[in-house]
């Protein structure tokens, strides 16, 4: 009798063979899967199976009429490519000798509705339970089998991720399909997607609309400012000429000791902004990294909220420490004897849910030993780095604040100088918090009343400035603290720990946003595009606000925790998308949102024949004109390319090479517009390099 054990990926499904003892691999075709010890083990490919696209429910054509698409009843369906890989899947949970099936796919909503998509979509009815873990050494896989979980404990889980999925399919597929019938272009609305490209374009039509404003600062030789900013040279300098000459007395002076705290240990959302800021690696390219450094069991799971480790890690901190020796064995040295900081600042039971913070794994000793690509070293250096940076000393200082009295002038001086640097020697970022200024002073000492003569006064001129564009790392810092956006003070604190979206999905969302278009990756700038900030401007409010989700992730999190009620959620959605969707059909005079080209002019009535996603089809709409050719032609084997149908446009006919016939031979050949009024058809004139057209 076996245990089957299903994973989302392959290397994962062979480090737990390795753990449970099924050391045979059996290959069946292009699928294989491992046995032995009473154990099967195999894997998914991420999501194999979903609840599928409008077509699937019998939406193939994109009219108003049919929306909102709301199906009866949500099903299950196989995605393109992975046939193969079910029917594996399916034969292995309907063998006789399996018993149990092990849900192993990664601790999360997702993981959890990859598994469960493919248990449901092939009919098992084995009883299952769960490996929960957040580390793939080996140790922590033996110890999680060790301590599986019913999988009924997780069908709240399950419900939460299902819930989402199906409240994302009604939103982004209805709305998606409207927008796009309406501009005749191809748009995407997301609960996430379009809130987050709300944020971008707000922030960039507020530096369009910022005018920059000059200031003056008047300031002494030793650096010191004075409290007053001048909006005019002149009046900057009417008070560099009182000052200058004059005795200046040191009017106060206290310093304080202060001290800057550790870091906390990295969630992925703070590891994206800090690879961001340091190698301008984009967000994407950081969890990557991060999940290839996991399935290595160089790190411990990425797609984490949390900042934080428990209790019982304690140790196993400690014991990571040491593994470290190799990487720096002089800052671990130093920690060691010093004792490491293991306050509430680094453990906190509290404060984690699905996983804790993104630490080494007690085999980074291996570093150096494993094959890693440049942005797998980097984001390994940066885990490292912060996990020591964490249970490091804190960075104290003191700081002395002065002020300076010059005819009647207050000018002001804050003079920081380091007692332990702590943390603060190891950070990437900010290796110092000393500027050029502070270093000139840190020799002189004023004492309160001390005077000196005020010479060399100076006026430099500055400007305001405007908000800065995102980057992606400040963009996640927003999409995290979402709160700060939000003034409904319920909402408010629910997402406070939460954010817009979930670590996982960000960087995706993100891409999706400049995949379509709407927003440009400029350097490590983010920028909306004119067609992006069009585009968000045609939607209304209450679908490109934060609060939209954040009521969501509020009745999802009720969900997961047995509380709350999925039907009212959808019913509410589909009320809210039927409402946005009559206002749409019912609107006048709109400007469509739009950034397609013209490939040229209709040869039936003269407007602009505009690429779409399927075909080249008159601007002038079906019901007015209705001239399209689809760009796939399966005649001719490919495409039609956009210049292609330009060069048709005008000379009323066009060269095809690299045409494939139904034998998979290539050929080119000269074909004509044929137009009947009702059908468009390229007719095949003759062919070119010697062959002649066959007769009809």
């Amino acid at each position: 009798m076996y245990r089957l054990i299903i994973s989302e990926k392959p290397s994962v499904s062979a480090s737990l063979a390795y753990c449970v003892g099924a050391t045979e691999k059996i290959s069946e075709g292009n699928t294989f899967y491992w046995s032995g010890n009473g154990y099967i083990v195999s894997n998914a490919l991420g999501h194999l199976v979903g609840i599928g696209m409008p077509v699937d429910y019998g939406w193939e054509k994109w009219e108003l009429d049919t929306l909102p698409l709301v199906p009866n009843k949500f099903g299950l369906f196989p995605l393109d490519g992975y046939s193969a890989q079910i029917k594996l899947l399916k034969k292995l949970m309907s063998r006789d000798d399996v018993t149990e099936v092990i849900n192993a796919c990664d601790a999360g909503r997702e993981g959890e509705c990859i598994f469960r998509y493919i248990y449901n979509y092939v009919g098992c009815t084995k009883p299952t339970k769960r490996l929960w873990i957040s580390s793939l050494t080996d140790e922590s896989i033996k110890q999680g089998m060790k301590n599986l979980l019913d999988g009924k404990e997780k069908d709240n889980l399950f419900e939460a991720g299902f819930t989402r999925a199906k409240a994302d399919w009604i939103l982004g597929m209805s709305l998606s399909r409207l927008y796009s019938i309406v501009n005749d272009d191809k748009h995407k609305i997301g609960r996430v997607k379009t809130p987050v490209l709300n944020i971008i374009a707000s922030r960039d039509e507020a530096i369009s609309a910022f005018t920059k404003r000059p200031f003056y600062k008047v300031v002494l030789e030793n650096g010191a400012e004075c409290e007053n900013i001048y909006d005019t040279a002149e009046q900057a300098e009417a008070v560099r000429a009182k000052c200058s000459g004059k005795i200046a007395v040191v009017s106060s002076s206290k310093t304080e000791q202060k001290k800057e705290n550790r870091p906390l240990l990295h969630s992925l959302t703070s590891l994206q902004q800090e690879a961001n800021d340091v190698y301008g690696m984009t967000a994407a390219d950081t969890l990557k990294s991060a999940q290839n450094l996991y399935e290595k069991k160089l790190l411990t799971y990425p797609r984490t909220d949390s900042s934080y480790i428990s209790e019982d890690m304690i140790p196993l901190a400690e014991s990571i420490v040491k593994c470290l020796a190799d990487y720096d064995s002089e800052r671990v040295k130093r920690l060691l004897e010093q004792g490491l900081s293991l306050d509430k600042r680094v453990v906190d039971n509290s404060k984690i849910s699905d996983h804790h913070a993104i630490i080494p794994t007690n085999l980074i000793g291996r570093l150096y030993s494993t094959t890693l690509d440049e942005n797998e070293q980097r984001v390994a250096k940066l885990v490292i780095n912060r996990f020591l940076c964490a249970l490091d000393k804190p960075y104290i200082y003191s700081e002395t604040k002065y002020e300076f009295t010059v005819a009647d002038e207050i000018f002001k001086l804050t003079v920081k100088t380091p007692i332990e640097r702590g943390w603060k020697q190891y950070k990437l970022s900010e290796p110092t918090e000393l500027d050029d200024n502070t270093e000139k002073v840190l020799s002189v000492l004023y004492s309160e009343n001390a005077t000196f003569v005020a010479d060399n006064i100076t006026v430099k001129q500055g400007e305001t400035k405007p908000p800065k564009r995102f980057t992606e790392s400040s963009l996640l810092a927003v999409m995290e603290n979402i709160d700060r956006l939000i003034d409904d003070k319920e909402l408010k604190g629910f997402v406070k720990e939460r954010g817009l979206g979930t670590p996982a999905t960000r960087a995706s969302i993100i891409e999706e946003l400049i995949s379509a278009g709407y927003v440009e990756r400029k350097k490590k700038q983010l920028v909306s595009t004119d067609y992006g900030r069009a585009f968000v401007a045609s939607v209304p409010d209450n679908v490109k606000s934060a609060e939209l989700t954040a009521h969501w992730e509020q009745v999802l999190s009720d969900i997961e925790n047995g509380n709350g009620n999925a039907d009212m959620l959808l019913d509410e959605i589909k009320n809210n998308v039927s409402e946005i969707v009559a206002v749409e059909k019912n609107r006048v005079n709109r400007t469509k949102v739009t950034r397609k080209v013209s490939v040229g002019n209709c040869p039936r009535c003269g407007n602009p024949v505009i690429e779409n996603s399927k075909a080249f089809s008159c601007s002038a709409g079906r019901d007015k004109c209705g001239f399209f050719i689809y760009k796939t032609d399966k005649r001719i084997g490919r495409d039609y390319t956009a210049a292609e149908i330009t060069e048709l446009m005008a000379n009323g006919k066009v060269t095809l090479k690299n045409c494939i016939s139904s034998k998979g031979n290539k050929y080119s050949a000269v074909f004509s517009l044929e137009d009947t009024g009702k059908y468009v058809n390229l007719r095949l004139e003759e062919f070119v390099g010697g062959k002649k057209k066959k007769s009809a």
